[in-house]
């Protein structure tokens, strides 16, 4: 699938990161990006569309990025709907407990925007690549799992 085809949900309660997280997920040619600025309108947006990927931050007010993955992974249809957690604050028992959930990969902040975009890309399939423009100067900290990896 290309990135103008699929729809993508980020999630997360602060605004700056909402909007940075947009207008990259933007410059890589995702045409439809939705926002929402916590776990509750989130999960009221999934629920009413489809989406190919949801992009969350684990803390957040009335739900959880973790309580949001949960409630993904309950719907009948949807369960398999990729979702990509981020956290400033990461833990061996964080990190077990995303991916414990469901997540299909769990990113601490502040992370490389090059590493977030190669694996939005590879989850919606694209073989694009990664514009040398993306590579922040911070080594970012990605914990995946690799039997759940794209």
């Amino acid at each position: 699938m290309n990135p103008n085809q699929a729809k993508l949900l980020i999630a997360d309660d602060c605004e700056s990161m909402r909007e940075v997280t947009r207008d990259l997920m933007q410059a890589l040619g995702f045409a439809r990006v939705d926002a929402a600025p916590d776990g509750q309108v989130a999960l009221a947006l999934f629920r009413s569309n489809h989406y190919d990927l949801v992009l969350t931050d684990w803390n957040m007010p009335f739900l959880t990025g973790i309580e949001l993955l949960q409630r993904i992974r309950l719907g009948p249809l949807r369960n398999e709907t990729p979702v990509l957690i981020t956290s400033g604050h990461v833990t061996p028992v964080r990190t077990n407990e995303a991916f414990n959930a469901g997540a299909t990969g769990f990113f601490g902040k502040p992370f490389a925007t090059a590493r977030l975009c190669d694996k939005v890309l590879r989850i919606v399939g694209s073989l694009a690549p990664v514009s040398d423009c993306l590579h922040a100067p911070r080594e970012e900290r990605v914990l995946q799992r690799s039997s759940r990896a794209p």
